[in-house]
């Protein structure tokens, strides 16, 4: 006697003992996102800090630091003054002064510096084409404001001093990645 073997059919309970392995190959897939992409990415984005003070600081006998200040930044060409009759000393960016922008006729803003990623905390896929993660960012002074924050602490823009103090504490940021045809990109990046 010939025993004919049939293919047994998938039953219900079949069904949903692999419904989770249908589910993990669904979400899977794509091009995984790596530590060095996530940094890479990360260091690619333009997170510029500025900072605004005064173009037209005035002084009195009180203020010889703040006048010195503002000296030291002309002397290092950073910035250059003159005397007008209708709004007193008026200043804008000097030759040295590239990292300056003129807002209006009485502020100038300077690039502080930049964060940049220094250590990834964590990393998931959270879905196809998603992923999220925490970033431990820490400050980079720009040049100017290397060699010539010492000044910049007697000027004081408003905010200087808080903003002084989060730099060098450093930050973590939650930054939501995405997926597209041509690679991996930041989303989204959060305080």
């Amino acid at each position: 006697m010939k025993v004919r073997r049939m293919s047994p059919r998938p039953t219900s309970r079949t069904l949903l003992c692999c419904l989770p392995l249908f589910a993990l190959i669904a979400c899977g897939g794509g091009e995984p996102l790596d530590y060095d992409t996530a940094m890479n990415l990360m260091r690619d984005r333009s997170d510029v800090v500025r900072i605004s003070f005064s173009a037209a600081p005035r002084f009195n006998s009180s203020d010889s630091q703040l006048a010195r200040a503002y000296q030291k930044l002309v002397d290092g060409r950073i910035i250059q003054c003159k005397n007008t009759e209708a709004m007193g000393i008026l200043c804008e960016p000097g030759p040295a002064g590239d990292a300056l922008k003129q807002e209006n006729a009485t502020e100038l803003s300077l690039v502080a510096g930049k964060w940049v990623p220094s250590a990834i905390l964590s990393l998931n896929r959270t879905g196809r084409n998603s992923a999220n993660g925490d970033i431990r960012m820490t400050f980079e002074l720009s040049s100017t404001m290397r060699d010539f924050g010492d000044a910049m602490d007697f000027i004081q823009p408003p905010g200087y001093l808080v903003a002084q103090s989060s730099w060098k504490q450093g930050k973590i940021v939650h930054v939501t990645f995405q997926h597209y045809e041509d690679g991996w990109h930041v989303d989204s990046v959060t305080n």
